[in-house]
């Protein structure tokens, strides 16, 4: 199927951030989890219809319009999954979402011009699962980028299924099923620790019966999903903010407690200490509306290296100097 996607449009920076961490200052290289980059084409298993099927995604060329072209490479067909796939990959891709005003308040800010005009076209990717990523969140809390791998290697290889296709193997987040009978003692033994694998089985359940409708939160506004997923132990702001930028497409998702926003924000902003979460508010007061893009493309800035980082930073310096009376 042929899905068109409004333009501007990057697939290759949208699936940065998903196809693996960035690369560490020892130049380690992180493994593939759920997201794959196999010859041009995006691959990625999900529960449709109740039964995973892993589905691939490549951008092309039709008409002179870019488009998305998906195709099912394992699992069952049919009308229903097919047309469930159509609305996952739009959603995921935000294809219909129009960037023309975040382009234009970006202009009239010198660190946001620039990482536009670079990132040109990318969009915050969107999971296939509210579940997998309010889970991934939690693990990742307080946590390295190399631990929070290793341990969502970990559970993902323990808990979750998965698909062979052409000799290889793409495994499938836990359903929510699998984590509900786990039990602490389980998880402990995946470097999950004591309070994480408590929230992390308590959420698991509370789906599973219902009292926790993680798609419904979709039919409620921001500040409603919000308070929300934050009645569950273990769900803070950060943590909440974190679910509806890369979830529930909320454009205006702030987690100003992040601390690679904060380094990101004082190294591009030039101030002289790392900023506080109610600095960082105060700050995106000027991106209101779309301060989850905003947020996102100064994330993206720690997938390119050190140098470009540097050279960047210096240049919107440059900039402030000479815009100085």
């Amino acid at each position: 199927m042929l899905i068109p996607v409004r333009e501007p449009f990057s697939f290759r920076h949208t699936l940065r951030f998903v196809l693996s961490p960035p690369l560490l200052l020892n130049g380690r290289q992180f493994d593939p989890l759920l997201d794959h980059l196999v010859e041009h084409e995006y691959r990625r298993v999900a529960d449709l219809a109740g039964q995973p099927i892993l589905y691939g995604v490549k951008e092309e060329r039709v008409k002179g319009r870019t488009t998305l072209r998906v195709r099912i490479l394992a699992g069952p067909e049919g009308p229903e999954v097919r047309e469930k796939l159509r609305s996952l990959v739009e959603q995921q891709f935000s294809a219909a979402l129009d960037l023309a005003p975040f382009h234009a308040l970006a202009r009239h800010d010198g660190v946001l011009s620039r990482l536009t005009a670079h990132f040109s076209g990318m969009r915050v990717p969107q999971s296939p699962s509210i579940f997998e990523t309010l889970v991934c969140a939690i693990l990742e809390q307080q946590i390295n980028l190399s631990f929070a791998h290793q341990v969502k290697k970990a559970l993902i290889e323990a808990c979750g299924s998965h698909l062979e296709f052409e000799g290889r193997r793409y495994h499938a987040f836990p359903e929510p099923a699998a984590l509900a009978i786990a039990t602490p003692a389980q998880l402990r033994r995946l470097q999950i620790s004591g309070p994480k694998a408590r929230y992390i089985i308590g959420i698991s359940r509370a789906v599973l019966d219902g009292s926790l409708d993680l798609e419904g939160l979709r039919r409620l506004d921001a500040a409603a999903a919000d308070a929300r997923l934050r009645t569950y132990p273990g769900v803070g702001p950060w943590t909440a903010q974190y679910v509806g930028l890369r979830a529930l497409g909320h454009l205006d998702s702030l987690p100003a407690a992040d601390v690679g926003l904060q380094k990101a924000v004082q190294r591009f902003y030039g101030l002289r200490k790392l900023p506080a979460p109610r600095r960082i508010e105060q700050i995106a007061r000027a991106w209101a509306g779309w301060r989850s893009y905003a947020t996102f493309y100064l994330w993206l800035t720690y997938w390119e290296d050190r140098e470009w980082n540097q050279r960047l930073a210096e240049e919107i310096r440059n900039s402030r100097r000479k815009a100085k009376p």
